[in-house]
């Protein structure tokens, strides 16, 4: 009897016996959620406090304007407030106030707040080293009135009148702090006076040039800065072009007439003129 075929049948069963306990093994090892492939992981969600309402710039933030948000735990943005206390503090303390309108289902975050019982006001508003200038504007020169507070801009100076009129950017990326009085109004309007942030020397900048020409807002939504190149003035020839000067052609050089002399000669009763060359 020949044993080679023998051992290569029991060598394959127990390979096979083996295969079958790590397969087990294996299954029993994978998690439960497996056995369900539609069910998904939850994250864990936060509840976070939002608008209720929209609460303008300055005003004290109550309870009643406040209404819960949820929120996944990984999504939270930073300054969020997961509590009342957190947000209004203990019975008794002195409220926030909106540093801007904050509109109905916004969450309250804490740049968007003040500290408790601190006064919220325009100069508050400023960062440091800045000056609030206002600029006088009407509905064409602050973009249809279409311009309000936060928004970025930059400051176009039109001077000289005829063929010196000239135009360009003195200032660019400029925030808007306030239109007219107010600081939260977002509603297109008939604009007088827009106030805006600026340093100490660009406020001198501005001061001079109301006094000698029209200033133009241009709204803007990046903050990409323009070159001096980019910033030359535009004069009327840079749109109609350069004019070319039209000289007359000189008249023809005739030489003078040489002078003559008229004589009248009588013979008798008739006479006759005679002209004579010089």
């Amino acid at each position: 009897m020949r044993l080679k075929p023998i051992l290569f049948s029991l060598t394959g069963l127990i390979f096979a016996i083996g295969s079958i306990y790590v397969a087990e093994g294996l299954l029993n090892a994978q998690p439960a959620t497996a056995s369900n492939p539609g069910q998904t992981v939850q994250s864990e969600n936060v509840t976070l406090l939002a608008a209720a309402e929209d609460i303008p710039f300055g005003e004290p933030i109550t309870r009643e304007q406040l209404a819960p948000q949820t929120w996944p735990a990984d999504l939270v943005p930073e300054g969020a407030f997961d509590g009342t206390t957190a947000l209004l503090g203990a019975d008794g303390t002195p409220p926030r106030r909106a540093t801007q309108t904050i509109l109905a289902g916004d969450l309250i975050l804490q740049n968007t707040v003040s500290d408790f019982g601190a006064t919220v006001s325009i100069g508050r508003s400023l960062n440091p080293g800045t000056r609030a200038v206002a600029i006088r504007v009407d509905e064409t020169t602050a973009v249809g009135g279409f311009v309000t507070p936060g928004d970025r801009i930059d400051i176009v100076l039109t001077q000289g009148n005829g063929s010196s009129l000239r135009t360009g950017t003195i200032l660019q990326d400029i925030r808007v702090l306030a239109v007219d009085t107010s600081a939260d109004d977002n509603r297109a309007r008939a604009t007088r006076t827009v106030t805006v942030e600026v340093g100490q020397r660009d406020s001198q900048k501005l001061v001079l040039a109301q006094q000698v020409g029209m200033l133009s807002l241009t709204l803007r939504n990046d903050d990409i800065l323009l070159t001096e190149d980019d910033l030359s003035e535009i004069t009327l020839s840079d749109i109609w072009g350069e004019t070319e000067a039209i000289t007359a052609e000189p008249a023809p050089v005739t030489a003078p007439a040489a002078p003559t002399t008229m004589v009248r000669v009588r013979r008798g009763t008739q006479s006759q003129d005679v002209v004579h060359d010089q």
